[in-house]
């Protein structure tokens, strides 16, 4: 009895470990972003592929990331915007094509 009661309580232990760390999960950059001030908004799937809304705007795009390196190549254009990112808790610090920063907080 006391063998299956042991087999019971660490299968049960095993089963929280394995949902914990499953929880716990680092999505990186996979998610919604809006813009500090709001209005602009990024997804990014986990796919490679996502949108960016400007209010009535809609930017499909395809992307990449090595490291702290981001690629996105918007539908219709064929070279990519190559850019630095960081995130931080749930903030999204993306350099825009002059080299400032642009903070985005996960939706």
């Amino acid at each position: 009895m006391k063998s299956i009661l042991k087999k019971v309580l660490l299968a049960t232990l095993l089963l929280v470990v394995t949902v914990t760390l499953t929880g716990c999960k680092d999505k990186g950059i996979v998610g919604k972003w809006e813009y500090k001030t709001g209005g602009y908004t990024y997804t990014f799937n986990e796919d490679g592929t996502g949108t960016y809304d400007v209010g009535s705007t809609k930017m499909e795009f395809t992307y990449k990331t090595d490291g702290d390196k981001l690629s996105i190549t918007y539908k219709g254009n064929t070279t990519a915007f190559e850019t630095t990112y960081k995130i931080e808790k749930n903030t999204l610090n993306i350099k825009d094509s002059f080299g400032n920063d642009t903070i985005y907080n996960r939706k």
